[in-house]
């Protein structure tokens, strides 16, 4: 009776020995995938914030531009103003 208690307890622990070797394959895959796709996630943001990098830069470049011509109005206004003024 107790070596079919032993036989039992042996047969239990082969199929859960091979559970726990399936589940750990299974984990390793789902660890790759989710790799992979954080991998994906991570250029698409890269890019995005490149994009927006880029668009401000060119913003920042756009405002330069009319913060410069906005001066030269003013300096030009001043000049042909200051004279009728006196």
């Amino acid at each position: 009776m107790e070596d079919d208690i032993q036989a039992t307890i042996l047969q239990l622990l082969d199929v859960i020995s091979v559970e726990v070797a399936a589940n750990r394959n299974q984990t390793t895959q789902l660890g790759e995938e989710m790799r992979s796709e954080f991998a994906s996630v991570r250029r698409e943001m890269r890019g995005g914030f490149d994009r927006v990098d880029r668009r401000l830069g060119n913003l920042e470049n756009r405002v330069e531009t009319l913060e410069t011509e906005l001066r030269d109005f003013r300096g030009e206004f001043e000049r042909r103003i200051a004279p009728l003024e006196h």
